[in-house]
């Protein structure tokens, strides 16, 4: 056996990896979740191409769906239908130093680390006029908002998220499902006296079953909770968030995995309404009949901790639902990308 066969066997990342790799224990790996069904097609993209889709995504807005973004989303695609669930859990635990090796070697994971990099310094050096609202997507169903007074996260999962914690006023988690929050950073945030709200965490800011009001600075939100699905009833938060005046009163409803449009309910007119693009949710009917918003963000695509051939929404299938809706204010936000809304 060579030096660097050892070193990669002896290492936790190349030991799942060569493990993955070997015929005779796929068997077992399948049996345990962990092996999954690649694409033939799915070449890993070289470090000069990942650099170029990147550079794409952030030179590129949702709002306008060019033929350079669109090739840029199939180079991360291929990377994404490359990378099973067991190796993204094993990157997202992994310390600082084995986690620039996945990123070196993965362009979806190169990507998700560059997008939080690039929101984070925007969060920092941005400032917010009146009559505005800032957002960022951090990767999934995850938001940073920030408004002429204030800033806060909603759903934010991401390896780096506790970084964000001296950055926001507040914390929202619609649910308890592990690609809507960390315990890290919602531990960290409670630590620096940062209010963390959710359905599930035993503190001050807990929501009750039949909902509730909270008045974080100029910011008012109103929670109510739904159906993730027929068996997961009452299970997630909405949150109905009015910005305050400074914002020009701008309203965002982020309803993290709500299933039933029925359930959908606000109590005034919404500027960005955020739902899960796949979860049964009839996405077309809110848009278009019972929420009617300004700018809808559908969210969670690659869901890199589900499994390749199982819940892992792609670029193509976001493209779809943004057609089905016949909607011009639906869009693909990508990991990482700013809109700034203003009245």
């Amino acid at each position: 056996m060579n030096a660097d066969y050892k070193t990669r066997l002896l290492s936790r990342r190349g030991f799942l990896q060569t493990a993955l790799s070997i015929p005779l224990l796929t068997n077992f790996f399948d049996s345990a979740g962990y092996a999954e069904i690649i694409r033939a097609d799915a070449v890993e993209p070289t470090v000069k191409e990942a650099e170029a889709a990147i550079a794409t995504m952030n030179a590129t807005s949702a709002k306008k769906v060019t033929s350079e973004r669109l090739a840029a989303c199939e180079t991360i695609q291929r990377s994404v239908d490359r990378l099973r669930a067991a190796e993204f859990v094993e990157y997202f635990n992994s310390n600082a130093e084995e986690a620039r090796r996945w990123e070196e070697e993965r362009a979806v994971l190169r990507f998700l680390n560059a997008s939080f990099e690039k929101a984070i310094g925007e969060i920092r050096e941005t400032s917010v006029p009146e009559g505005s609202v800032v957002m960022w997507h951090i990767y999934n169903m995850g938001y940073v908002v920030k408004t002429p007074s204030q800033t806060f996260a909603i759903d934010v999962k991401h390896r780096r998220a506790p970084e964000l914690v001296s950055l926001i006023d507040f914390l929202l988690v619609t649910h308890k499902h592990g690609d809507h929050y960390t315990d890290a950073f919602c531990d960290a945030a409670a630590s620096a006296g940062k209010p963390v709200v959710s359905n599930f965490i035993d503190n001050e800011w807990k929501t009750p079953v039949e909902g509730r009001e909270y008045k974080f600075g100029d910011c008012a939100i109103k929670t109510n909770l739904v159906d993730h699905n027929a068996t997961l009833v009452k299970f997630v938060t909405t949150y109905e968030i009015n910005c305050g005046s400074k914002s020009g009163d701008y309203a965002i409803f982020h309803v993290g995995d709500a299933c039933n449009v029925d359930q959908l309910k606000t109590e005034s007119p919404i500027d960005v309404f955020i739902p899960h693009l796949a979860v049964g949710l009839n996405v077309p009917k809110a848009v278009n009949e019972t929420l009617k918003p300004k700018t809808t963000l559908l969210s969670h695509i690659l869901e890199l901790g589900h499994a390749i051939d199982k819940w892992r929404w792609s670029y193509a299938y976001g493209y779809d639902v943004c057609k089905k809706c016949a909607n011009d204010g639906v869009i693909l936000p990508m990991w990482g990308e700013r809109f700034t809304f203003s009245r």
